[in-house]
């Protein structure tokens, strides 16, 4: 055994150091061969399955889908459609919410135009607030969304920004909100 080793030794030292990096390197690669590889086969197995799942649920008939008839759904949708109307009183406590969230994002809200419109066949009304508002972009988008947060009642409509120059940080939207009322009575 002794001699093998020496004979190993004396060949390591006449190949000098290129031939211990290049051995050092074939080691390091039979042993991430042997550790990586076989992690490697078990996920691409894993999202071959995956895979296989989802295009049997994306390929499966809409027949087999859970079937619900069409008055039931429309009911169910009705049903959590009002579950979000405010209360038609509720519109001041609205309108300060806005503003208040408007302040929070750092932002003035300085008028609004509002119109109060009635859906009979739905049995809703709706409050529309068309707001100007100046500010960098990021807390116009802020306070948008945190008023649809804050507001389960509300919906953006419509929004319009507009920018005087490329290099202005402020902009020029225009925000139009609608809170979705119940009618007395209903």
């Amino acid at each position: 055994m002794s001699d093998l080793r020496l004979r190993a030794e004396l060949a390591l030292h006449r190949a000098g150091w290129p031939a211990l990096a290049g051995l050092a390197l074939l080691i390091a690669g039979l042993l991430a061969h042997l550790w990586w590889l076989p992690q490697q086969q078990g996920r691409i197995a894993r999202m071959e399955a995956e895979y296989r799942r989802l295009a049997a649920d994306f390929n499966r008939p809409a027949s087999a889908q859970p079937a619900q008839d069409a008055a039931t759904l429309l009911a169910r949708r009705q049903s959590a459609f009002e579950a979000t109307l405010a209360p038609r009183s509720s519109v001041p406590d609205l309108i300060k919410t806005v503003f208040g969230e408007a302040g929070k994002a750092g932002l003035t809200l300085s008028q609004a135009e509002y119109r109060l419109g009635e859906d009979k066949a739905g049995g809703y009304s709706s409050y529309q607030m068309i707001l100007p508002v100046h500010g960098p972009y990021p807390k116009l988008r802020g306070f948008a969304e945190s008023v649809l947060a804050a507001i389960p009642a509300a919906a953006l409509e419509e929004v319009s920004f507009k920018r005087e120059a490329i290099g202005n940080p402020a902009t020029e939207a225009r925000l139009r909100l609608v809170f979705y009322l119940k009618d007395p009575g209903s």
